[in-house]
C-alpha cells in the first residue's frame, strides 16, 4: 500500500510542478505572441490533438494491465504497441494536414502545423513508460520528463527575454516532445534488453487495438468536444479572436486538476463502502457532490469580481476581452466538477458504455450551438455553447435513464447539502487507512 500511495505522490508532484511552472511560461509567451499568433498556434495544436489521439488509440491503461498479468511477453507487448502506434501516428499527422488544408489554406499555418507535428512521429518510442507504470517506478518517468520541461521552460524564456523569433518558441515545443520521449526510450534500453528487434506480434496487436477501441470512441469524443470551438473560431473569426477567446478558457480550465484529485481520493472508500453494502455509500457519494459543486459555484462567482483585473495583470490589455469569456466560461465548471465526481459512480455500477453516450451527447449539442451561435455572437457565443453542452452532458444527460437516477439526485443534494466537517473527518479516515496497511 505504501508503494502505491508514494507512486500516486510522485504522479501529482509531476502535474502539479508543470501545471504551475508551465502556466508561469505560458502567460510569457502569451505576452510576448500576442493574440493573433497565438491564436495561429491554438488552431494548429487543436487541429493536431484532435487527431493525435489515434496514435495510442486509448490503450495507455490496457498496456499495463497487459505488462502487469503477462510480464514474461514484456517485449511482444511493447513491439506490437510500438509499431502500430508510429503508424497510427502517420496517419494522423497526414490527416491533420489534409484537414488544415480543407479549413484553411494558409501556408503559414501549414508551416506551423509541419513543426507541431512531427512530435507525433517519435510519440511511440513513450511505451516504454507504462512498464515504469506497471511495476510503480514511476519516479524515473517524472524525474526525466520534468528535467526535460524544465530544461526547455527556461530556454523558451530565454529566446522571449533575447527576442529571438517566435518560430523558435514553437520549434522548442516540438523539440522537447521528441527529447522527451526518445531520452526516455534510451534510458529504458541503457538497463533492458531491446524490444525492437521483436517481430512485432499480430496476435498483441489485435487484442489491443479491440479493448482499446470503446476508449478511444470516448476520448475521441472528449477530445472533439474540448477542441472543436477553437477550430469553429479559428475558420470562422480569426486567429486574433481565437488568441483571445483561448486565453479565457484556459483560466477557466486551469483549476479543473482539482475535483479530479478530490475524486481520486474518494475512491478507495467508496470502493471498500460498496463492496460491504454499507449504507454510507450514497452518503460519501452525496458528500462528494457537495463538496465539489460549492467549490465550483464559489469559485464562479469570485471570478465575477475579478476577471477584469485579472486578465489585465496577467495577460495585458491586449486580451482585456478574454474577461468576457472567462465571466461566461466559469461557469461550465459546476457541471465539469459534478461530471468528475459523477465517473466514480459509472465506475463503480458498471455503466462505463453510457460514458461515451454521454460525451456525443455533449458533443453534438456544442457543434450544433457553436455553429448558429458562434457567427452572430463571436466568441461570447462560443463560450456559451460550452456552458450549455456540458450541462447538457453532465446534468441533463442523467434524466433519461432511469439506473442514473441516484446520479442526478446527488446533483440536486448538493444544492443544499454543504458538510466540510465531515470531509475533514473523511480524509483522517483515509488517512488511518494507509497506515494501518503499511
Amino acid at each position: 500500500m505504501k508503494s502505491i500511495f508514494l507512486n500516486s505522490i510522485w504522479f501529482f508532484f509531476d502535474k502539479v510542478i508543470k501545471l504551475i511552472i508551465g502556466f508561469i511560461i505560458s502567460v510569457i509567451i502569451v505576452r510576448y505572441l500576442g493574440p493573433e499568433l497565438y491564436g495561429k498556434y491554438n488552431y494548429v495544436n487543436s487541429i493536431i490533438v484532435l487527431f493525435g489521439v489515434f496514435v495510442p488509440f486509448g490503450s495507455e491503461g490496457i498496456l499495463v494491465k497487459f505488462l502487469v498479468s503477462e510480464p514474461n511477453q514484456k517485449n511482444e507487448i511493447l513491439s506490437a504497441s510500438f509499431w502500430f502506434q508510429f503508424v497510427f501516428a502517420f496517419f494522423s499527422l497526414i490527416l491533420s494536414l489534409i484537414v488544415l488544408e480543407i479549413l484553411r489554406n494558409d501556408s503559414e499555418l501549414l508551416q506551423l502545423l509541419l513543426i507541431l507535428g512531427i512530435p507525433l512521429l517519435f510519440r511511440s518510442f513513450s511505451v516504454v513508460k507504462h512498464v515504469y507504470e506497471s511495476t510503480l517506478q514511476i519516479k524515473k518517468v517524472v524525474v526525466i520528463d520534468n528535467i526535460i520541461f524544465f530544461a526547455f521552460s527556461f530556454l523558451r524564456f530565454l529566446f522571449i527575454y533575447f527576442h529571438f523569433s517566435y518560430i523558435l518558441i514553437f520549434v522548442s515545443f516540438a523539440t522537447e516532445a521528441i527529447f522527451s520521449n526518445f531520452i526516455l526510450f534510451c534510458y529504458y534500453r541503457y538497463t533492458n534488453k531491446s524490444f525492437l528487434s521483436v517481430r512485432p506480434n499480430f496476435n498483441y496487436i489485435r487484442r489491443i487495438l479491440i479493448e482499446s477501441f470503446p476508449i478511444l470512441i470516448s476520448g475521441f469524443a472528449i477530445i472533439v468536444y474540448m477542441k472543436v470551438d477553437q477550430i469553429m473560431i479559428g475558420s470562422i473569426l480569426g486567429d486574433k479572436e481565437l488568441g483571445i477567446y483561448s486565453v479565457g478558457v484556459r483560466l477557466s480550465e486551469f483549476w479543473y486538476f482539482i475535483p479530479i484529485g478530490i475524486s481520486s481520493s474518494f475512491f478507495p472508500h467508496l470502493i471498500e463502502l460498496k463492496n460491504e453494502g454499507s449504507v454510507h455509500y450514497k452518503k460519501r457519494f452525496a458528500l462528494l457532490h457537495s463538496i465539489v459543486f460549492w467549490m465550483a459555484l464559489f469559485g464562479a462567482i469570485l471570478t465575477q469580481f475579478v476577471a477584469d483585473d485579472l486578465i489585465l495583470q496577467i495577460y495585458g490589455s491586449d486580451f482585456l476581452e478574454s474577461s468576457s469569456v472567462l465571466k461566461i466560461h466559469i461557469w461550465s465548471s459546476l457541471f465539469v466538477f459534478l461530471g468528475v465526481a459523477g465517473s466514480n459512480f459509472l465506475i463503480l455500477e458498471n455503466l462505463q458504455n453510457l460514458t461515451v453516450l454521454k460525451s456525443f451527447f455533449g458533443l453534438i449539442v456544442n457543434i450544433l450551438l457553436n455553429y448558429l451561435w458562434i457567427p452572430d455572437y463571436g466568441i461570447i457565443g462560443a463560450a456559451m455553447a460550452t456552458l450549455i453542452s456540458q450541462f447538457c452532458a453532465n446534468t441533463l444527460f442523467l434524466i433519461f435513464f432511469k439506473s442514473l437516477h441516484p446520479l442526478f439526485s446527488f446533483q440536486i443534494g448538493s444544492l443544499t447539502n454543504i458538510r466540510l466537517l465531515n470531509f475533514r473527518d473523511f480524509f483522517k479516515k483515509q488517512l488511518s487507512i494507509y497506515n494501518s496497511n503499511d
